[in-house]
């Protein structure tokens, strides 16, 4: 019997296991797959490994704005995807070393609970049982794959292959406007490859602020991006070297492949869900701020549990469940979760978009530091971006913030930091920002807000 079980091993299930086992608890956790789940093996990890490449191989074809001359450069493929699977392999094998240190026992195979103190894994072996105290379901999510599609042709691929291929397209339709699919046209497009966005909304990232989905559209556009927005793909005929996709107008793309990125479905189905009446809604599990489910000792964390689907907020679960499965009150109502887009320039939010700020406060104050004021920015040659505040004028209460530009996902965290803590604006323009510095776009931005502006006008 052991005092926790983890069912799933991403990046909320092995965190969940490894905080469980420094509270002292006996804990088992259960994989099908990888360590690491979608996150470390074929999402956040290997797509950033991508997108650092391609912005090297980017600036260097740039470089001569900055004095220096590069003849030719050339992308090798095979080394380029090397390398990330390199990466991934490291930080798999760091996994698996902390899970080990901390005594968590590693069970390969497909679990499923039969009771709600034990879930049945297929093993290689066999079917065996694991009994415990409390029960953590992460099983994640996966890729959706429309059945309309001919998946039974290598002209069609999801980030699962995108990610671990060996080569690269040598052009692209990517399906999918989201924050996947302008994140691979980014690493596409940087390198040269012909690539193709097809988005059914009128909008790329339609989902995040509207400063965000103006940025995105002008950077992959400045790549030579051909987008496709307001279009709905309505069939797929793959060739013998190429395939062509008819769009709802009649028009047609052809590429050699098509990367299919309209999101993500979570893992929910044949876990033993329905067998112990845990209450699903709206497709993912319900649960409280401190991801219990309704049946007693059986919590859900990441992507079965929540709408937003991010890796740090699957940990964030992961501990908030483990803690409490392990006799330690905690709770996180999930309300200020910073997120970002690593397209070139990044893009980052906390809160509130300015549509929902301005429908919750009509009177929200609103201020933009451009980066072209910025004297890092024009240091680096990086003038895209911004920083914008919005907050309650009578309070000063941060609403919500957008960072665009370099280090934008890094930015955020001053700003997520003020939100949970509940810090004004004010206390932001009242503290020492480093100079010269991306950041303190922040401090600039927060003494906008306040009418005394420095560097902007």
């Amino acid at each position: 019997m052991y005092d926790v079980a983890v069912l799933g091993a991403g990046p909320g299930g092995y965190v969940a296991a490894l905080r469980a086992a420094m509270r002292g608890a006996k804990v088992c956790i259960i994989e099908e797959k990888y360590l690491g789940g979608t996150c470390l093996n074929v999402g956040c990890i290997p797509t950033k490994a991508m997108l650092h490449a391609s912005d090297v191989f980017y600036q260097t074809l740039n470089a001569k704005e900055f004095g220096i001359n590069v003849v030719a450069p050339k992308v090798d493929e095979a080394v380029f995807m090397k390398r990330v699977g390199k990466v991934v392999k490291g930080l798999v094998g760091g996994v698996g070393f902390l899970l080990k240190k901390r005594g968590v026992e590693v069970m390969t195979g497909r679990g499923k609970l039969t009771a709600k103190d034990t879930i049945a894994v297929e093993t290689k072996d066999g079917v065996q049982e694991v009994k415990a105290k409390s029960i953590i379901i992460a099983t994640g999510s996966v890729p959706v794959r429309p059945g309309f599609l001919p998946w039974d042709t290598d002209r069609l691929m999801t980030t699962d292959e995108a990610t671990t291929a060996n080569t690269l397209p040598k052009s692209v339709i990517i399906l999918g406007g989201g924050v996947i699919g302008c994140e691979f046209a980014t690493v596409y497009s940087e390198l040269g490859i012909e690539t193709t966005i097809v988005e059914m909304l009128d909008s790329l990232v339609a989902n995040l602020d509207t400063d965000i989905c103006k940025a995105t559209e002008k950077s992959l556009k400045k790549r030579n991006v051909n987008i496709i927005t307001g279009t709905k793909l309505v069939s797929v005929k793959p060739q013998k070297d190429k395939v062509t996709a008819k769009l709802e107008d009649g028009s047609e793309v052809t590429a050699e492949k098509i990367l299919v990125a309209i999101g993500r479905k979570p893992n929910i189905e044949g876990i033993g869900l329905e067998e112990l009446g845990i209450k699903v809604e709206n497709g993912i599990i319900a649960v409280d701020d401190q991801c219990k489910t309704n049946v007693e000792n059986i919590y859900a964390i990441g992507d079965i549990a929540e709408i937003m689907q991010y890796a740090h907020l699957a940990s964030k679960m992961g501990v908030v469940a483990a803690d409490n499965a392990t006799g330690n009150d905690a709770s996180d109502d999930r309300t200020v979760v910073p997120t970002g887009i690593y397209t070139h320039p990044e893009a980052a939010s906390v809160g509130l978009s300015e549509i929902q700020a301005k429908k919750k406060c009509p009177s929200v104050k609103i201020s933009k530091f451009p980066y072209t004021a910025s004297g890092i920015a024009q240091a680096y040659g990086e003038t895209d971006g911004m920083v914008k505040l919005m907050a309650d004028p009578e309070l000063g209460e941060i609403l919500g913030a957008v960072v665009i530009g370099q280090h934008a996902t890094d930015i955020i965290q001053e700003l997520a930091i003020a939100m949970k803590n509940e810090l004004t604006v004010e206390e932001i323009a009242n503290t020492i920002h480093p100079h010269p510095t991306f950041i303190e776009a922040v401090g600039e931005a927060a003494e906008g807000w306040e009418g005394l502006p420095l560097h902007s006008i």
